[in-house]
């Protein structure tokens, strides 16, 4: 059976084939699958995705979730290096979604907590925004930091990552600064558990 990344080499490859295929795999294969897309698998996903659904804040956080319940995502970017991480969002009581990244080198780079909002660009997006910090965030977690600080201004300050829907459990992203200047890296999440 093929997998993701060689669906991805495929010519002439369409979204739905890519969702159908998720749809099909164990949770498991998924994740797997997920992680082991690198930059130009990444990147081809992306442009496929501009045919998903919309994604809603409910995505992330369903509305039966209570506020401050973690819900974690699997991620793997497309840099050099640290390309492993976690994206954990979680719901405030006040209702914005917010999060941070579980991340190896959080030791240099801080942990990078952001809040989720519709996406000003396109509505069918959702856009991680680090230039906006949660008022609060789950207990024993750490501690809530400027991004635009130390280390942590090269890798969040300024940014907003854009994310498109890709199935289910999965959604393909790309980081700009402040929304505007678009790079050239992307990040893929996969949702750690299933949903019920």
């Amino acid at each position: 059976m093929a997998r993701l990344k060689d669906l991805l080499e495929s010519p002439g490859i369409k979204l739905a084939e890519i969702t159908e295929h998720l749809r099909k795999s164990t949770h498991y294969q998924r994740i797997e699958e997920a992680l082991e897309l690198g930059k130009a698998h990444q990147s081809r996903l992306w442009e496929l995705a501009k045919d998903g659904e919309a994604l809603s804040l409910d995505y992330l956080v369903p509305a039966e979730v209570k506020p401050l319940d973690p819900q974690p995502f699997e991620g793997k970017n497309s840099l050099p290096v640290w390309t492993r991480f976690q994206k954990v969002f979680y719901r405030t009581s006040n209702g914005e979604i917010a999060g941070y990244n579980n991340s190896s080198a959080h030791w240099l780079i801080g942990w990078g907590y952001y809040i989720t909002e519709q996406s000003w660009k396109d509505k069918k997006e959702l856009a991680v925004n680090y230039m906006k910090l949660p008022d609060e965030k789950p207990v024993n977690w750490p501690e809530i930091k400027s991004n635009t600080k130390g280390f942590s201004i090269l890798v969040y300050g300024n940014m907003v990552d854009f994310l498109r829907w890709v199935s289910e459990d999965v959604v393909i992203g790309r980081a700009t600064r402040k929304g505007e200047k678009i790079m050239n890296n992307w990040f893929l999440l996969c949702r750690k558990f299933p949903r019920k």
